[in-house]
């Protein structure tokens, strides 16, 4: 019987220690500088107050670990204040989080309004949208004054259901035609359409070279993907006698179509924004709320890293059909004299670090050299960029008039060393 209390007791001394050493080790260890930088990654709390109550919070840690380790209670009494000393500390931080204001934040999506005219066309086009609507976004927030009043941008789409003007069937004589295929990030959500990247690559064209007048037609639509590109391309973006196809892709142009049974998945709510929904308890706790928030933005942004490599496995269906697209859209372009440029768009996370979808650029350049089409990977550009400052919105992941202006340089700067493709 002594030999097991005595057992216990070294047991419950053990544990006790163990718990007030990773007290004092977390205390000591903790770059404070790094924990509040990741608390306040968009700096909505004074950084100051903070930083205050993490090194409160590990003085508390401190105190409590040194306090564990002096105690010389029997093996009923120890466990008891270990446990009421975790209880403690769970308490202080709570306070902590309380005190300076940390905690989870849920904030407002972007709202999307189709405005119609008045006996105008209801029903998308099979190769674009709905035929000369108004779809007007609306933001929480104006952060950069960019926005129109109400924090809204409007996307205004012509005859064909494209965001863009018109555009005569029959080429004009002294034309150079540039069209377009892409999703949103082609279409430009969330950006003035005279900020959008192809609108701005023919102005930059028209300046210095001698290949007459450059007009670009954009025919993105959001949610689409290259088999889809494919089709609007085949039935009817050749009808409009392109000499330039400029493809820009991104890293889920393998996804489903956004109008077909399921929705395609955006980044920002699969990477970003999934775990933006409260629970019960985060109701009542300011510190379970954040940690609840900071672990299943983790989880869920690596099973989407996972799950977009992943779809651009050789055995991949999507990755498959992307593939025989771009070949079909090579061949078409082949058999009328046309050129054909591949731009990679990236996802606009963490670009001057370890970009987490690099492969699938890797994987797009490399099958595209494979089979002689020219192909531009914009990720290189927006290396001096960690990725949100180029976002549309906090919670609009698209890119911004300023990404669109860089990417307009680059693609701009790729066809003049390459004259071959403007001919």
């Amino acid at each position: 019987m002594k030999s097991t209390l005595r057992e216990i007791d070294f047991r419950s001394r053990l544990a006790s220690r163990f718990a007030a050493v990773v007290y004092v080790g977390v205390a000591v260890g903790v770059n404070p500088w790094s924990l509040e930088a990741t608390i306040v990654p968009d700096g909505h709390i004074e950084s100051a107050a903070v930083f205050a109550g993490i090194l409160l919070a590990q003085a508390m840690l401190f105190a409590v670990g040194v306090w564990v380790l002096l105690q010389r209670s029997d093996w009923l009494i120890r466990p008891a204040i270990a446990l009421a000393s975790l209880i403690l500390t769970i308490a202080g931080f709570e306070a902590i989080f309380r005190l300076v204001g940390v905690e989870a934040h849920y904030p407002e999506p972007r709202r999307d309004q189709v405005m119609r005219a008045p006996g105008g066309p209801t029903e998308r086009r099979p190769h674009g949208f709905i035929p000369r609507v108004t779809v007007r976004s609306t933001y929480a927030s104006n952060p950069r004054g960019y926005f129109e009043a109400g924090n809204t941008i409007d996307h205004i789409h012509n005859s064909m259901g494209w965001r863009d003007v018109e555009h005569s069937l029959q080429k004009p004589l002294g034309v150079f035609r540039i069209l377009g295929l892409g999703d949103s990030y082609l279409f430009g959500q969330g950006v003035r359409r005279e900020d959008i990247a192809l609108t701005k690559i023919g102005i930059r064209l028209q300046e210095g070279l001698d290949i007459g007048r450059v007009e670009t037609i954009n025919t993105g639509t959001s949610g689409t993907n290259t088999s889809d590109q494919l089709a609007t391309l085949r039935e009817a973006g050749l009808s409009y006698d392109p000499d330039l196809v400029i493809l820009f892709y991104v890293p889920n142009d393998v996804e489903i179509d956004l109008y077909d049974n399921r929705q395609k998945v955006e980044f920002f709510r699969d990477y970003t924004s999934i775990y933006q929904r409260p629970d019960r308890l985060s109701e009542f706790s300011k510190l379970w709320g954040w940690a609840r928030q900071r672990f299943q933005q983790l989880y869920t942004a690596r099973k989407h890293v996972r799950d977009s490599v992943a779809a651009f496995s050789a055995e991949s269906p999507g990755w498959r059909q992307s593939r025989e697209a771009l070949q079909q859209i090579q061949q078409l372009l082949r058999e009328r004299g046309s050129s054909l440029l591949v731009v990679i768009f990236p996802f606009f996370h963490n670009l001057n670090g370890h970009y987490p979808f690099q492969k699938v650029h890797d994987i797009v350049s490399d099958y595209c050299e494979s089979i002689g089409i020219p192909v531009l990977d914009l990720r290189d550009s927006y290396r001096d960029y960690e990725g949100p400052e180029l976002w549309v919105h906090a919670t609009d992941q698209h890119p911004n008039e300023e990404a669109n202006e860089i990417a307009a340089e680059a693609v701009g700067a790729y066809l003049r060393a390459h004259p071959e493709l403007l001919r």
